[in-house]
């Protein structure tokens, strides 16, 4: 990593700290509240992309294992591209995905300052941003940012290859 992408990085982490937990005041493609106040207690892994994004859907088994793996974990993904709520139901299930996805827009990318596709933001469970992730994700890389649970409280769930 060149010193510029560094600290391009790290600025972009350091704005994203300041964002306020009612940013994340969102609804899913199922009509279902979805804000760092619910999941309370969890970890929360915001992924936000767009259905153009290669990186974005390559990574989308990753985070679908993920989901099923932990019980402490919540994975959100959140459309940056505004398409339709029909069509991103339709793309998620080409996809296999079954975590709750929101439709974005312009504005909630201004308001969380995302600014390349993939970026994923990782909340701890007092609702605390503790990461920021530009670029393509792993199941394992998320998981080491996050506490090791008993043998008995994870699941081998293997990562879900797309159709």
């Amino acid at each position: 990593m060149s010193r510029l992408a560094f600290v391009r990085a790290a600025a972009l982490l350091a704005i994203a700290n300041c964002m306020p937990a009612h940013a994340m005041d969102l609804t899913d493609l199922q009509g279902r509240a979805q804000s760092l106040d619910i999941h309370r207690g969890k970890w929360v892994v915001l992924n936000v992309w767009a259905t153009w994004c290669a990186p974005c859907i390559k990574e989308m088994p990753e985070l679908e294992a993920l989901s099923h793996a932990r019980s402490d974990v919540v994975v959100l993904g959140l459309a940056a591209d505004g398409d339709s709520a029909q069509r991103l139901r339709q793309f998620a299930q080409a996809l296999r995905v079954t975590y709750p996805l929101i439709a974005g827009n312009a504005k909630m990318m201004v308001e969380l300052k995302v600014k390349a596709y993939p970026t994923t933001l990782l909340f701890n469970p007092e609702g605390k941003l503790v990461l920021t992730r530009l670029g393509q994700v792993t199941r394992v890389e998320l998981e080491t940012h996050l506490p090791a649970l008993p043998a008995k409280a994870t699941q081998a769930a293997p990562a879900i290859q797309p159709n």
